[in-house]
């Protein structure tokens, strides 16, 4: 049987390769440490951390404003965007895709991703 890992892992591969508009993707602890980074750039890390920020920032707006409970997060900039996802409050997916996506497609498969992960995560 395939560790928790080697699982985490088949999905994200599944999902990078489903379309070409995803740069990079992780996984994400909501501490900040990287679980997977499959990103493409030198500091992981770092952007775990971040991504970490990002979406317990995105958990406490939700909150706040009474939303409901957080989901996901997409922060858009000139070159390319970035889709937080929050698994089960156990972690979070971050997808890097360009900025002129198919932003349907990558929803969508990042979507059936998440319910993998969250299968796994469980």
């Amino acid at each position: 049987m395939a560790t928790k890992q080697e699982r985490i892992e088949a999905v994200l591969n599944e999902l990078k390769t489903a379309t070409v508009d995803i740069q990079g993707l992780a996984m994400l602890s909501p501490d900040g440490m990287m679980i997977v980074n499959m990103l493409g750039d030198g500091d992981g890390d770092t952007g775990a951390a971040m991504g970490a920020a990002v979406g317990s920032l995105g958990s406490r707006v939700t909150e706040t404003l009474k939303l409901g409970t957080f989901e996901e997060l997409t922060i858009r900039g000139q070159n390319s965007s970035l889709l937080l996802f929050d698994i089960e409050s156990n972690a979070y997916l971050m997808l890097k895709i360009a900025a002129n996506s198919n932003l349907g497609l990558v929803l969508l498969e990042a979507r059936e991703a998440k319910g993998k992960l969250a299968t796994i995560f469980s």
